[in-house]
């Protein structure tokens, strides 16, 4: 999922795939119930070209990173 051209027109965005039977837990945290933390466990690509993109790779340039996340409960 190429993100680029919408991260300049919203506020957050929330990369959330199958929360199944966690969508409240999902709820909470998006509407300040509970704390959380999250971080990429994928490297996320600024473009369709950049596809397969992999850390190490010599032209690596994500527009998020391996790891990439907030961690609002530190």
């Amino acid at each position: 999922m190429i993100i680029t051209d919408l991260l300049p027109v919203t506020d957050a965005f929330v990369a959330a795939w199958l929360p199944g039977t966690e969508g409240q837990g999902l709820a909470d945290v998006l509407f300040g119930g509970s704390d959380f933390s999250g971080t990429l466990p994928v490297t996320w690509p600024r473009e369709m070209s950049q596809l397969p993109i992999n850390v190490g790779d010599a032209d690596y340039d994500p527009l998020y990173p391996l790891g990439f996340g907030l961690r609002y409960a530190e």
